[in-house]
């Protein structure tokens, strides 16, 4: 009974060892282990099965080699995989240098105030306007009291500089914000510090400091708030402390003086600064994105005011990116030629699944070198001084442009020097030919894939009959004088 088992019990033990072995060598090695054991049940078959546990380890080690070189193969200099993984490795570092910059990390997250879509900046200049201060203060006065129709809150500040004197602590030269005491109230900034209802009953003006400028002049003394301070010639209170990352609004500002309406009400009313709103859905219906304008008439003469929502200026940056993707296509023809080269499939068809995977590695490429651009053209925009989205879109459409046009060259380039079956670079370049026998010839240059794909002919001179780069699929005959067939072969699809 024990011999009626051992006869299949050993070939079972081969065909499973057979699915370790890579696929192009199983059936010869299935047929020389299956030759083998027949020869050990002929001559003593009590010692098959122990002789059958060695194609285990014979498959095993078959199997661990093959994937192995595979695994050399496909990240070695020149693999797709490796080109890939570069290019993703440079954008996820890009990505990192944004998220430490605190200004290229605020253009890629949204407004953090409540409601932010009901925000418009109201300007007297159009986009200018929202990029320097264009609206007077004797306007924004008469409108706290006849636009109660189309706002539901409205709020001025007036960018400005001077020096910050606290007792007992050195004098410092703040970028101020001398608004409204409701500004940051409207906003829904927050108290960093939790200390900004210090010196909510005082009628003196509250001075809210930056967590930056509080850590850097006062080192985040939490003692220096309710104390008195002298400010621009007037005193006032130290009431708390604001997140950087809260205040998006145009104009960088290491402090906001809020101001109530008496002490505004000595400013020049002609003093020019920002006007801040937030809209009614009655008076601006969905959607209220983009521009809006104001019209009101005074004394006969009619003025012209735009509504510019907040969420229109966090995109502009996008939008100047877009732009710069744009005019670098349209310069592409300019440094570079736009075919990829001629790919006959009458000789070896290249199958639909090799076709598909050489144009997602080209749509992938332009992915990620769009996305390395992006990311480190906004960091470098911001770590460069850029303190505002005005001047960083500015910024970064210089910084784009150029890789842009020049990443669009390398991704063809890169594409044409590739295999189209394995998609390794193409090497081992040959002068073929002479200029003079161009008519019944061609002279350029010859590459070869390593892999024994094809034959990729580049013309020196274009001409009517080989005007560009032609691909010659070789035999799989020749596969032979290549060694082992490599992954992506049509062998082993």
């Amino acid at each position: 009974m024990t011999r009626d088992w051992l006869s299949p019990l050993p070939l079972l033990i081969v065909r499973l060892a057979s699915a370790m072995v890579p696929r192009r060598q199983r059936r010869d090695w299935f047929a020389e282990w299956s030759a083998e054991l027949w020869q050990v049940c002929a001559e003593q078959k009590p010692a098959a099965l122990a002789f059958s546990t060695g194609a285990l380890q014979d498959g095993f080690w078959l199997g661990w080699n093959a994937m192995r070189n595979h695994g050399s193969r496909v990240l070695s200099p020149g693999s797709a995989l490796r080109c890939e993984l570069l290019l993703a490795a440079t954008a996820m570092i890009g990505f990192l240098a944004c998220g430490f910059v605190p200004g290229a990390r605020n253009t890629m997250s949204p407004l953090p105030y409540s409601k932010a879509a009901d925000l418009v900046l109201i300007s007297s200049n159009g986009d200018p306007g929202t990029q320097s201060p264009s609206t007077r203060l004797a306007d924004y006065r008469e409108w706290t009291t006849n636009t109660g129709a189309l706002y539901s809150q409205i709020a001025f500040y007036e960018p400005a500089t001077g020096h910050v004197h606290l007792k007992h602590h050195r004098t410092a030269d703040l970028a101020l914000a001398v608004a409204s005491e409701n500004l940051l109230e409207m906003l829904q900034m927050r108290d960093g510090a939790g200390h900004g209802r210090v010196a909510a009953e005082s009628s003196l003006p509250r001075l809210f400091l930056s967590r930056s400028a509080w850590a850097r002049w006062y080192r985040s003394d939490p003692g220096v708030f309710g104390l008195k301070v002298q400010v621009r010639g007037q005193t006032a209170v130290v009431a708390g402390v604001i997140p950087d990352n809260d205040w998006r609004l145009p104009v960088h500002a290491d402090a906001w003086l809020l101001e109530d309406a008496h002490h505004l009400d000595q400013l020049p009313p002609t003093l020019k600064g920002f006007v801040v709103a937030r809209i009614r859905d009655s008076a601006f219906p969905p959607p209220r994105a983009g521009w809006r304008s104001m019209v009101e008439t005074r004394n006969g003469v009619f003025s012209r005011y735009d509504c510019i929502s907040l969420d229109s200026k966090v995109v502009e940056p996008i939008l100047l990116f877009c732009c710069c993707m744009l005019l670098a296509a349209l310069a592409l023809p300019a440094v570079t030629a736009l075919s990829l080269g001629d790919y006959p499939l009458s000789r070896e068809p290249l199958r639909r699944r090799l076709t598909l995977r050489r144009w997602l590695f080209l749509g992938t490429k332009f992915v990620l070198v769009l996305a390395i651009v992006y990311f480190w053209s906004t960091a470098l925009a911001f770590a460069w001084g850029a303190r505002d989205l005005s001047s960083a879109g500015g910024m970064q459409a210089l910084l784009s442009f150029v890789p842009l046009l020049f990443g669009y060259r390398w991704i063809l380039q890169d594409q044409r020097r590739r295999c189209p079956v394995c998609l390794r670079l193409l090497s081992n370049p040959a002068r073929v030919g002479q200029p003079s026998c161009n008519f019944l010839g061609w002279c350029g240059t010859e590459l070869i894939c390593a892999s024994g794909h094809g034959l990729l002919h580049i013309p020196e001179m274009p001409t009517s009959w080989f005007g560009t780069q032609r691909w010659l699929g070789l035999d799989p005959s020749w596969l032979c004088l290549f060694g082992e067939v490599p992954a992506g072969s049509p062998e082993l699809v």
